[in-house]
């Protein structure tokens, strides 16, 4: 029987997965692994395994390093992707690694849907690119066929007379071949020998063959078939040799490369240097290890290296000017921006993009997105995204919303802390990280309308673009609260503050929503927008007091409405308590444990679960 290995760290999803997958017992058997480790010792000892379905976030290792575990050892397998984790060019790059990407909360059906396909797909692999050149060729001779064989790359198996005419790019060349012998042959420019020797010496090509009429064929090819074979092959290992020394090199470059881009300069320099040892005329490895070192000295050696191989390299030029900036008086290493890769001394803000490198609390304050240099900063968060889309790093998460945070794109900005907050939170060496996130939560909740929407890039919400992840909580003993509220950036922010109080929470982003999450979930307490489209707050209040197995749970108002009638009906309508926009999380918090406080642990749980 086939199995699905499931590897997700949350119990919940398994057994939500497991009771629906149960009817498909016949067909293949869920094995379940909690961590990465578990699921690549489940995959090294069960042979059986035919598809992985993966989350992306995970404690001791995340979904991508599974990926790439997959694709080094078991790169046939199929991999379904189950994750609340959303960020821009996340699917783009899992595309071409993964069978599907789901976004949680998934719907088991569909889940099962895609496992079913992708364990009959499983073993249908193409046989385009499965040939060499040389094994058609020993056919042929041993047939003592006489036609024209057409070596390509292209997708489409067309005559190569019309890649000719539509000047394919993935046109190679053609080999002519008379009872068998290999009597010329065409490859680009090259003609004759040293066309059939490229061709010979071509690997996962698609080779299509037609009639040749050999009666007008002038030949330009005298030696054996044999003999043009073995010195292909020599051919080959000689090319083979060099492109893996090429490689070899390119690697180090990607990887100093990956690793600046990472924020990680020191580890960047080892690899940067060893390339430009090797490639000394490569202005990009100079680019690079210039960005990299952090001695001023090295900086402009690296820089002039570069200007002496590219001087008008506009990237060069701008490198070149932020390292002018740094004049004749840093003579102690100095720290990157990590925004730009401007070096400078310890500053607040760069002196280059003029971003606040979040540095000191009173940061905060200063923020400026008129004098920022918006392109770089857009540069740089696109830098974080792909960063991103192939890691779970905390590093660049804090810097991504610090760039949309200098900015003021509040919304974009609560997106990357709110990833970020789950992982700090557990994790002792993020103290000081955490302390800066909730300095920031509280500065966008206390100093901006919230109830705009949008943050402070103006934009209106698209249906379903920006769907906040639900996190699933196997933690009985939290307190949940529903948040309903239809600006984004006010829901991150409350969001956020109660999961820092130690709060699990449900969204909705209107009315509807709000009575369909009650259906599903009893919260300890209702967040209640007034102001919201297709139900306003206050009938949503009257519907939970009128229902029996609602109206006992709390509710408080929110709202950035400040006149006395909205107050007067606020408290008119049995709500808890009135909360008017912004307001600071403490004082957020404070109100909520009051209220809890007040009607204890377990006066607003469901009567089943209190009987439990």
């Amino acid at each position: 029987m086939k199995k699905v290995l499931l590897v997700d760290d949350d119990q919940v999803i398994h057994g939500l997965i497991n009771s629906t997958l149960n009817k498909y017992s016949s067909i293949f058997e869920l094995v379940h692994a909690f961590d990465i480790k578990t699921a690549e010792a489940a995959l090294e000892r069960d042979e059986g395994i035919s598809l992985v379905v993966t989350d992306i976030v995970m404690p001791g290792g995340d979904g991508f390093q599974l990926l790439a575990y997959l694709q080094d050892r078991h790169p046939d397998l199929p991999c379904i992707v189950i994750t609340s984790y959303e960020l821009p060019e996340l699917q783009e790059r899992l595309a071409g690694k993964v069978f599907q990407v789901f976004k949680k909360p998934v719907m088991s059906q569909e889940l099962a849907d895609a496992i079913l396909r992708g364990l009959k797909n499983q073993h249908k692999k193409s046989d385009l690119g499965e040939f060499s050149v040389v094994g058609i060729v020993q056919l042929m001779e041993t047939e003592g066929t006489t036609c024209r064989l057409d070596v390509h790359k292209s997708s489409d198996h067309h005559d190569i007379s019309q890649c000719i005419e539509q000047n394919c790019k993935e046109f190679r060349g053609s080999l002519f071949l008379v009872q068998g012998t290999i009597y010329d042959a065409v490859c680009g420019k090259l003609v004759g020998e040293e066309a059939a020797l490229k061709l010979l010496s071509m690997e996962g090509v698609q080779v299509s063959s037609c009639l040749l009429d050999s009666r007008n064929l002038v030949r330009r090819v005298h030696k054996s078939n044999q003999n043009l074979l073995i010195n292909a092959m020599i051919q080959k290992d000689h090319q083979c040799e060099e492109d893996e020394v090429q490689n070899q090199q390119q690697r180090l470059l990607d990887e100093g490369v990956r690793l600046c881009e990472r924020l990680e300069f020191t580890q960047a320099q080892k690899p940067l240097m060893a390339f430009v040892k090797e490639n000394r005329k490569n202005a990009a490895g100079w680019l690079w290890l210039s960005r990299a070192v952090t001695d001023p000295k090295k900086i402009k050696a690296a820089l002039a290296e570069a200007h002496r191989l590219e001087p008008e390299n506009p990237d060069v030029l701008a490198e070149v000017e932020k390292a002018r900036q740094l004049g004749g008086a840093a003579e102690a290493k100095i720290m990157r921006c990590p925004f730009c890769y401007a070096p400078q001394e310890q500053q607040p803000a760069c002196p280059c993009c003029k971003a606040s490198l979040l540095t000191e609390p009173s940061a905060l304050a200063k923020l400026d997105p008129q004098v920022v240099d918006r392109r770089l900063l857009l540069q740089a968060a696109g830098r974080f995204e792909r960063v991103l889309a192939a890691e779970v790093n905390p590093k660049i998460l804090f810097y991504a919303g610090a760039a949309y945070l200098n900015l003021n794109d509040f919304d974009k900005a609560l997106t990357y802390f709110d990833l970020l907050m789950p992982i700090i939170q557990v994790d002792s060496r993020y103290q000081k990280v955490a302390e800066q996130v909730g300095q920031i939560v509280e500065h966008i909740a206390s100093s901006q309308k919230l109830d705009e929407g949008g943050g402070g890039a103006g934009r209106p919400e698209q249906a379903g673009a920006r769907r906040e992840r639900q996190l699933i909580d196997n933690q009985t003993d939290k307190r949940t609260i529903l948040v309903v509220e239809d600006s984004p950036t006010t829901r991150k922010v409350i969001k956020m503050t109660l999961q820092s109080g130690g709060f699990r929470v449900i969204e909705a982003v209107d009315g509807v929503e709000a009575l369909s999450k009650l259906n599903d979930d009893r919260p300890d307490m209702v967040l209640l927008d007034i102001m919201l489209p297709k139900i306003d707050g206050y009938k949503i209040l009257s519907i939970l007091k009128k229902n029996s197995e609602t109206k006992e749970i709390p509710v408080v108002m929110l709202t950035s409405k400040n006149r006395i009638i909205d107050k007067v009906k606020g408290h008119l309508s049995s709500a808890s308590a009135y909360l008017t926009k912004p307001f600071k999380p403490a004082e957020l918090i404070s109100v909520v444990n009051g209220i809890l406080d007040k009607k204890g642990p377990e006066a607003s749980r469901p009567a089943a679960a209190q009987a439990e």
